[in-house]
């Protein structure tokens, strides 16, 4: 299964790679050129800078998982295979409206699912990944940590899309 991971040098897309690569799935990384080598790193197969090439014109791929969507649904579209899915988890408000309304008929009149990623809430749905990591089975890079009252230097940090990994907010 070939699989691409839009966002994939953040937080969430670090564990993304890792989860599709135990899955035993084929992936493509796409980021800044700055984490290409990072998305690497995390055992991504390919590497995409976003600012150099769309990915929605390669593949196509069976699934993609965008943490960042700003692109038409048509373009989301044109990037998955036929009978594949694409989720995306972030982005602008615009692009998620128009996925969870064009998207979903674009998807079912092309044989596409294309649609919005829900999160579960609570404890039981993260303990699995919470025990891959206790286990090393799992890596988790932290680019930075910040003390508690410099949470808004945290946030602008992550805010840039320089963060390689995870950022975190300590209480010292």
């Amino acid at each position: 299964m070939s699989v691409l991971i839009n966002g994939a040098g953040g937080g969430s897309g670090a564990f993304a790679i890792q989860l599709a690569k135990s899955a035993g799935a084929h992936v493509t990384g796409v980021d800044n050129a700055a984490k290409l080598a990072f998305m690497r790193t995390l055992g991504a197969d390919e590497v995409i800078d976003y600012r150099a090439e769309d990915f929605t014109r390669t593949g196509p791929y069976d699934r993609v998982l965008d943490l960042v969507a700003h692109r038409s649904v048509f373009a989301y579209r044109r990037s998955v295979a036929r009978g594949g899915r694409y989720r995306c988890v972030g982005g602008t408000t615009r692009a998620l409206l128009r996925l969870t309304t064009v998207g979903v008929v674009a998807g079912i009149v092309t044989g596409r699912g294309l649609g919005v990623l829900a999160v579960k809430e609570g404890p039981a749905h993260f303990t699995p990944l919470a025990e891959s990591c206790a286990a090393g089975r799992i890596g988790i890079h932290i680019d930075r940590s910040f003390p508690l009252d410099e949470t808004a230097n945290a946030l602008a940090h992550v805010g840039t899309g320089r963060a390689l990994g995870k950022v975190v907010v300590e209480i010292r």
